[in-house]
């Protein structure tokens, strides 16, 4: 195995791990997380509660597609586009000078939108389109 393979193994893994501890975190409380959703404003208030609902379930599957290796690049590029979105969201909210904690996490580990949230996500971003582009050859 070359170390693109395992490079981009070891991203699937780490990636579908922090998908399915976001998952649960907010399936624990999902009130709580459509209140996050709504700090955003970026959704119709008539969206908040649907997305609060789908994300976290779209993460769990996610999240176990690329742990237990199960079309783990479909997984992938699943993650690469929620993180893109994830981070806009969170670009959008920190340019507009939006002061709340991001619900990436439920109420577990929340941090403030701000400039080392949006490069936290960017790197994030970064590690799913290397989850992303590891191929089964």
């Amino acid at each position: 195995m070359n170390a693109w393979k395992v490079g981009g193994t070891v991203a699937q893994f780490a990636l579908g791990v922090l998908f399915l501890a976001a998952s649960l975190a907010k399936l624990g409380d999902l009130n709580d997380f459509a209140n996050q959703v709504n700090h955003y404003r970026l959704a119709p208030v008539a969206w908040v509660n649907l997305i609060a609902m789908v994300t976290p379930w779209i993460e769990l599957l996610t999240g176990l597609s690329l742990v237990l290796r199960v079309k783990p690049r479909a997984g992938a590029f699943v993650a690469l586009v929620m993180m893109v979105v994830f981070t806009i969201a969170v670009g959008a909210a920190w340019a507009r000078g939006l002061d709340f904690r991001c619900g990436c996490f439920g109420k577990a580990g929340a941090q403030s939108i701000g400039a080392r949230k949006f490069v936290e996500n960017v790197a994030l971003v970064l590690l799913a389109a290397g989850a992303f582009t590891r191929r089964d050859d």
